[in-house]
């Protein structure tokens, strides 16, 4: 079994600090009119604090960045230029202030790629299941992640947090947390979602397999990892599979006994579909 490539931000990126849809938003919001300033001038303009060491902007630009929400944030001669991709587009039309479950769960998805993403993020959800099972001790994910990705004390750093606080992520679902241990939930199973998760499966495998127009669904998954990320079961994740065959994202041909997955569309063709079947 080939051994996953992962290509994210490093366990230290965050500086501490969870996602706060709030900052998040506020640089969507500069992004649409692609303003270009230093740290002080974008926490000005956008209330995101910094002080003279340390601060929110940065590692707010590298979270809306893993979230596929702007471009890298890479400083030319001190300026950064805040530039929205597709999806942040997408966003700040449908959901500017990042509310809907919808939402946070792409984000969710998005920061847990194994490559774009950050690194930490894929392997708590991405490559923990057989160490760690569904629930464990949050010691045993913190030796877990250090065993992964090296002792660092900036992990597991706030992973937990972002799933716990309301201002960040907690409206996925996709972690219940106490003092000492967590519990992860799979995806909600809900058709009206799944325009949102084809989206992000074809991101993770296009970004981890591009050459490959069809693999066998193991393969798939040994590349990109987003069934583990989902936390589905096989029924799930075969339900799932029907709809993008119905809606003509992918073909299955399961003759062989292994699924075949062939990409039939491109992830950007279905992202102005992705809040399409919200009511």
């Amino acid at each position: 079994m080939m051994q996953r490539i992962i290509q994210g931000l490093p366990p230290s990126f965050h500086e501490s600090f969870f996602p706060n849809r709030r900052h998040l938003a506020a640089l969507l919001k500069l992004a649409i009119q692609r303003f270009e300033g230093t740290i002080d001038s974008i926490s000005a303009e956008s209330g995101i604090p910094t002080g003279k060491s340390s601060g929110k902007v940065l590692p707010h630009l590298k979270y809306a960045h893993s979230m596929g929400l702007v471009g890298a944030p890479l400083p030319t001669d001190g300026l950064y230029r805040l530039e929205l991709t597709p999806l942040g587009r997408t966003f700040c039309v449908e959901d500017p202030l990042l509310h809907e479950p919808l939402t946070q769960l792409i984000m969710h998805l998005m920061l847990s790629r194994p490559i774009g993403g950050a690194s930490a993020w894929h392997v708590l959800f991405g490559r923990s299941r057989l160490a760690l099972g569904l629930c464990a001790s949050v010691d045993a994910a913190t030796a877990f992640l250090s065993q992964e990705l090296g002792n660092s004390s900036a992990l597991p750093g706030p992973i937990f947090s972002t799933y716990r606080e309301e201002i960040s992520l907690a409206r996925t679902g996709v972690l219940t947390v106490d003092k000492e241990s967590f519990a992860r939930q799979p995806l909600p199973s809900r058709p009206e979602y799944y325009w949102a998760f084809a989206f992000c499966l074809l991101t993770y495998w296009e970004q981890t397999a591009s050459d490959a127009r069809q693999l066998s669904l193991a393969d798939l998954e040994a590349r990109c990892g987003f069934l583990e990320v989902s936390g589905w079961n096989e029924r799930q994740v075969d339900d799932f599979l029907v709809w993008t065959v119905e809606q003509g994202i992918t073909g299955v041909d399961r003759q062989t006994g292994t699924p075949l997955i062939m990409r039939i569309k491109r992830s950007d063709e279905l992202i102005t579909q992705i809040y399409s079947d919200l009511l």
